[in-house]
Order: C-alpha cells, then sequence, then structure tokens
C-alpha cells in the first residue's frame, strides 16, 4: 500500500511541536562539535567562548563558566570573558562575585558600553541607587543604538536615585529616537504626572489614540491605570468608561478575541 504524503497542517504541526527538541539537540551537537575541534587545537579562544555561549543557552552554567575562566589574561578576548562572566555570576544571584569580575574588567582598562550597562543592573540589584543611575548614564552616552526598553530601565532608575527631572529628560531622550515607542511614551506621561503635570499627560494619550486609533480601549486603559497609580480614581474611572465604549465600537469578530475579551473584564472589574 503506497504511503500517503503527509498534509501541509500535519507538516507544520510536527515542526511546531518538534522545534524545542530540535534546538536543544542542535545546542548539544555544537557543543560536541565545538569540544572535538578543541582537542585538536586546546586552548583556542575563539572555541573557548562560542562553546561558552553554548553552554550557557544549555543552562550548564558551571561548564560555561569554566569556559570563560580558560580564557588567558594575553588573549585578546579577555577582556571580553570576564564582562561575560560577571553577566553569568549576576544572572545566577552570585553579586558580590559579579561585583569582583566586573571590577577586574574595568582595572584592566575595559569600557565597553555593555559593561556600563551590566554595571546599572548590578548596582541596582544592590540597591545602590546613585551608582545605577551613573553607570546608565554612561551607558547611554556610548552605546550606538541603546533601545526602548534600555532607555526606560535608565529613567527608572534615575528616577529611583532621586532625579526625576534627569529621568524625564531620559525618556526624552528616548523618544528621539523611536518617536513610535508606545512603551517609552507610557513612561514620559509617567514622569509628567510625577511632577504634576496633568494636562500634558491627557494630550500625550490623546494624540496616541489619534496616531494609533486601533488601540483606543488599550491606550485608554493604559491612561485610566496611570491616573489610578498616581492617586486621582475620578480620572482613571472616566477612562476605564471610555475604554469600555471603545471596546463595545469595535467589530464583532475582534471583541472575540481573547486580548481584547481579558482586557473587557479587567476594566469591568475596575469599574465596580
Amino acid at each position: 500500500m503506497p504511503i500517503k504524503k503527509p498534509s501541509q497542517a500535519i507538516l507544520l504541526l510536527l515542526l511546531v511541536t518538534t522545534a524545542p527538541l530540535a534546538g536543544h539537540g542542535f545546542v548539544d551537537q555544537e557543543i560536541a562539535e565545538v569540544t572535538r575541534r578543541l582537542e585538536t587545537k586546546p586552548g583556542d579562544v575563539d572555541l573557548l567562548m562560542r562553546r561558552a555561549t553554548l553552554h550557557r543557552a544549555h543552562e550548564d552554567y558551571a561548564a560555561a563558566k569554566a569556559d570563560l575562566l580558560a580564557v588567558k589574561k594575553d588573549s585578546r578576548h579577555h577582556a571580553e570573558a570576564l564582562l561575560r562572566l560577571a553577566s553569568l555570576e549576576r544572572g545566577q544571584g552570585k553579586l558580590a562575585a559579579a561585583d569582583s569580575v566586573l571590577a577586574r574588567y574595568f582595572t584592566m582598562g575595559g569600557e565597553a558600553p555593555e559593561a556600563y550597562r551590566e554595571k546599572a543592573r548590578l548596582d541596582a540589584d544592590q540597591k545602590r541607587g546613585k551608582a545605577a543611575a551613573g553607570a546608565w548614564r554612561n551607558y547611554l552616552s556610548l552605546a550606538q543604538h541603546p533601545t526602548a526598553d534600555e532607555f526606560i530601565e535608565a529613567a527608572k532608575a534615575i528616577a529611583a536615585s532621586g532625579d526625576p527631572s534627569a529621568a524625564q529628560l531620559t525618556v526624552q531622550h528616548g523618544l528621539k529616537r523611536y518617536p513610535a515607542s508606545i512603551p517609552l511614551h507610557r513612561e514620559a506621561a509617567f514622569h509628567q504626572l510625577l511632577v504634576g503635570r496633568k494636562a500634558a499627560v491627557e494630550e500625550r494619550f490623546a494624540e496616541l489614540r489619534k496616531r494609533y486609533p486601533t488601540l483606543r480601549p488599550r491606550l485608554f486603559h493604559e491612561e485610566g491605570m496611570l491616573w489610578l497609580a498616581g492617586g486621582h480614581p475620578e480620572n482613571a474611572h472616566r477612562c476605564f468608561e471610555r475604554a469600555l465604549a471603545s471596546l463595545n465600537q469595535l467589530p464583532a469578530s475582534k471583541q472575540s478575541q481573547p486580548g481584547f475579551r481579558s482586557l473587557r473584564a479587567e476594566i469591568l472589574k475596575l469599574l465596580k
């Protein structure tokens, strides 16, 4: 009996369900291949760095650390290995060890922008607010392409250090690079509310709703949550009512989507 060719749907299902296993197997194969090459080229820095990356992806942190420590001090990759080791230690919650490694990195003259980002996060993890804010400033001044999320993270750290005006300025710098970033606009509105500029908050969200009409329900909800957090329940209630009205104006096909259904449930809960 001839074997039937599987349908496209079945092939797609197989690809989706086996993708994680395939990815895991790929990492295993890559580790084995790099290890084999290291047997003929022991101590090869590029191979050690490659295998450290693979071990970390495999969540074998001890093996990743061993490979990074094996990179010799006179290697051109030694500074990079230290930086990645600091990140590895911080990721495992070993903050004192990460501090020590990062200090060695800076002592030997390392100055990659990513090092200041790592220092900022390490300082924040240890409640060193002013140091974290300073490190974020260094990172943003040196990095060629900081992301919108990094501008937000930096602004939060700078605000937490007691400088809300500088935090707002950081968000504005981010918006110059990413004018369409809704998370950055949300962060900007938050800082405006902190300094009492309520009219500016309303204007910002009105402009966003005009620019992104399909996001009106979510943007009304976002604004309402901001007012609620800022201690303005009347403004929040008004925004939640408008969010619900905007949801009701959507086509039935959109209203039935899981995201909009959960948004409706949350708004109704807030309006009780």
